[in-house]
This record gives structure tokens, sequence and C-alpha cells, in this order.
């Protein structure tokens, strides 16, 4: 045991050095965008330290979704022992590893705190609250610490009323949270029985689906024995759940009732998106390395593949003309074909890579497409026509149309959901909302006026559904 005071700050210093070498480098400061609070001194290292663990710890105790990270004018590598002493002895560490203030870490903030004055070319067009007056804690930690406590007390509130303001107004309401059970891994893709209310999880990860009972926000059971699912679609003429699966190509097929095995087709190889086609009666499956199968319901049987190029991505079904637009992003282009005679009718070569989400708005004769690279939203006329395009969040795997607000809601798996309002041909985004990292699968559902986002187990949490209400 340490009882020495010389020799207890020893100890001190070299966990704190360990500590120091250890932690990596924490993302910018938008990770959590809103909700992030930016302290800043001039090297990073002393007051902007102590502001950032000690608010951590005061939102912690308070159940409060912030989070703080300390950030210098000026780079200092090395968190002074004086002041890891202090943390030390109120049972804290430093908030993150010295970092520089960027322009981007204020764009991004929810609030920034400084003690010393923010050169303009850092601070960029955002307003800072500056906590003048307060002493430099290497000098006289404790007055210090219990100044800024005193500062912090009177900052919570004020950050809850303002995030309380801002959900209100927000285009999109978190209604629940419906966790899945011990779901691990990827989760792909989402379907809907609306007669049952029930949703259908794509448990690729996990080689299961999850079933949820939308009525009471629960788990109404897990089937097991899949092989990677990717895709599922409910076909409500004949009371059938399709279940795509990626490992051995087949399509599996379940009664709506029990869930039961009724039939399975198989496709080869890397069976994935599901489009059910209710008018038409049919269901078309992107599957391989290059086709649609088309499946009739009524005998359950594949009665035409359309040869692609590539592995399809997201493919939409346009009822009116019969066409289906598809993502080839290996190919990096989309492809409009025949639904009826598989024939292509079109090719809309791209400039840019990972076209994996799309969406038709019927009501406007448009296609919208995301891109990975870079992360942006082109909207295109029915006959290929550039028509937009907008900056959007990264790692996009589905986009929607909401016909009744004029919107179009983008889930990224860099834990986000983007919500663009239509303005004639201008798309503005008038929200970013969090979510977590990995949750980039959805599905809007009009009849339910819901938006389900897939979210995956990982550090924040379970495996859950986010369900979310769009207002007004």
């Amino acid at each position: 045991m340490w009882t020495h005071g010389w020799g207890r700050r020893a100890w001190l210093h070299v966990v704190g050095t360990i500590v120091g070498l250890l932690m990596t480098s924490l993302p910018s400061a938008g990770a959590d965008e809103g909700k992030t609070i930016v302290f800043v001194c001039q090297h990073g290292v002393v007051n902007s330290q102590m502001a950032a663990a000690y608010f951590n710890k005061a939102a912690q105790e308070r159940g409060l979704p912030f989070r703080a990270v300390s950030r210098g004018i000026d780079l200092y590598r090395t968190v002074p022992v004086r002041i890891q002493d202090g943390l030390a002895l109120d049972g804290l560490e430093a908030a993150n590893s010295p970092q520089r203030l960027s322009a981007e870490d204020t764009a991004a903030a929810g609030r920034v705190v400084a003690f010393d004055q923010i050169p303009a070319e850092q601070r960029g067009p955002v307003d800072v609250t500056y906590w003048s007056g307060i002493p430099l804690g290497i000098n006289d930690y404790e007055v210090t610490r219990d100044q800024i406590v005193q500062r912090i007390d009177t900052l919570i509130p004020t950050l809850v009323a303002a995030a309380q303001a801002a959900e209100d107004k927000a285009p999109l309401q978190l209604e629940a949270k419906i966790l899945l059970g011990d779901v691990r891994g990827r989760i792909d893709h989402l379907a809907v029985d609306l007669k049952r209310q029930r949703l259908f999880v794509a448990e690729l990860g996990n080689d299961s689906v999850g079933v949820v009972d939308l009525a009471a926000h629960s788990l109404l059971r897990t089937i097991t024995g899949m092989d990677q699912p990717q895709g599922v679609g409910f076909e409500p003429s004949t009371d059938t759940l399709y279940v795509a699966n990626a490992r051995d190509g087949s399509v599996r097929l379940l009664d709506g009732n029990e869930y039961r095995a009724i039939g399975r087709i198989e496709l080869g190889g890397d069976a994935d998106n599901i489009r059910i086609d209710t008018a038409a009666k049919r269901v078309v499956v992107g599957y391989g390395d290059g086709g649609l199968a088309v499946l009739d319901p009524s005998t359950r049987a594949n009665v035409r593949n359309i040869p692609l190029r590539a592995h399809p991505e997201s493919f939409q079904l346009e009822p009116d003309s019969g066409r289906i637009f598809v993502n080839l992003p290996d190919a990096r282009a989309v492809v409009v074909v025949d639904g009826a005679s598989g024939k292509q009718l079109a090719k809309w070569p791209l400039d840019k890579g990972g076209n994996y989400a799309m969406a038709v708005d019927r009501g406007r004769g448009r296609v919208v497409v995301a891109y990975r690279d870079p992360a942006e939203l082109a909207v295109f006329s029915m006959d290929g026509k550039p028509v937009a395009q907008a900056e959007t969040c990264g790692d996009v795997d589905d986009l929607f149309i909401d016909a009744k607000r004029e919107r179009v809601y983008v889930s990224c798996g860099a834990g986000y959901v983007d919500v663009f309002e239509i303005d004639g041909t201008a798309y503005r985004r008038i929200a970013r909302l969090p979510t977590q990292t990995g949750a980039r699968t959805a599905l809007f559902v009009p009849e339910m006026d819901r938006l389900f986002v897939a979210v995956r187990a990982g550090p924040a949490g379970p495996a859950a559904i986010w369900v979310f209400k769009p207002t007004p």
C-alpha cells in the first residue's frame, strides 16, 4: 500500500503515462452530433481536461446522453502529473488523449466552452461560451475544480432544455426501442406483415430472422436455422414469408402464421434483396454475380431469370410501367429492365461508387440513389437525367420517400438517419439524427407512418429495432 506522498504521486504518474500511451485518439467531436460538449483551453491538458472529466461524471450520474471531450488551441502532448493526480483522487482520469482543436470539432459540437480565446480559423462560425476568471488548475487544483464544477452544474440544465426543444422540433421522434434478444453480428433488411403488424428482421450474422410484434413493441419469436439471411419479404396473397440467404443462395418460404417451412427455391448463391409486386403477383429476388429471379407465389416456382452484369444491390419496381430499376455498384451503373420480358431498356453509367441504396419517387417521376464513395444523394429523372445531388451521411444502405411530407429518409452505418426536405428540384437536409454505428438498414412503412431502424448489438447496447415517428 502506498502511504508516502511522493511514492503515491510517482505511482500515479506511471499509471497515467501508461494510460496515455494506451489511449487511442477519440473520434471527432461530432461522433454523436449535438450531444458532444467540447471544452477548450490553451494546450488542451489542464482546465479543459478537468472540465471534460467532471462534466462526464455529472452527466453519467444524472443519466444524461451528453459526452464531453477536451481540445487544445495549441497541442501539448502530456497531461501534467498534477492534473492526473487531482483527477485520480476523485476517481477520474483524463477525458481523452491531448488533441488540437479543429473547425470540424466546433462545427459538429452541441456546445463549445472555452477558457482561452479561440482563433477564428479554429472556431469557425459557431458561438463559443467563455468561462473567464477561472484559475489555472495546475497552480491550485482544488479551487479550479470547485469553480469548474459550479459552472457545470449551471450548464447542464441549459443543455437539457436545449436538447428537449430540439427533439420536440425534430422531423423524426424516437418512439420506442424494441430489443431483439441475444442477436449477434450484422443485421440486414426488414419487411412487414401489415395485417398482423409484424416486422421481420434478417439477422444475417446470427443466421436467424426476428419476428417483432409492432403492436406490443416486443419480440414475438426468433426463427433459427437460416444461412446468412439478407433479404426478407412478405407476400400477402399467399400469406408467405420469403427469406433470401447469402451463403447457400436459397430462398426459404415460411407460412405467415406459424412460420413453418413450406418451400425452398435454390438460386445458386448470394440471394439478397427481395421485392414483392402485389399487383403482378410476383416476387423478385436479386442474387449471384448478376441476376434477378422472378418467382410465382402461387406455384412457389422460379419462372424467369433476368441476367445482369453484376450483383444487384437495391432495386425498385415501378408498377405503372413494369420497369425495374437496379443498382449495380460493381459496374458503377443503374440499369433499367422490363419486368415482363427481362430485356434491358437502359443503362445509366455513374461517376461515383457504392450505389447500394435506391428509392423510386413515383409522384415526381424520379429515382433517388445514395452513393457511399463519396457519401452523396443523387436524384435522377426516370430516363436517367440528373436532377439534384446533396451530401449525406456515410455507409448508406437504405433510403425511403415519405410522399406525405415530401421528405427523404436515409439510414447510415455511420450512425445517423439523415432527413431531406424536397422543394422542387432542391433536396435540403433538415436533420441528422444519431442512431448507432452499424445501424444502416431500415424500413419506412407509410401505412403505419413509422420508420424502423435496425441497430446491431455493440458496446452501446443489445440488438434492437428503433421506432421513429415522423412529425408533424
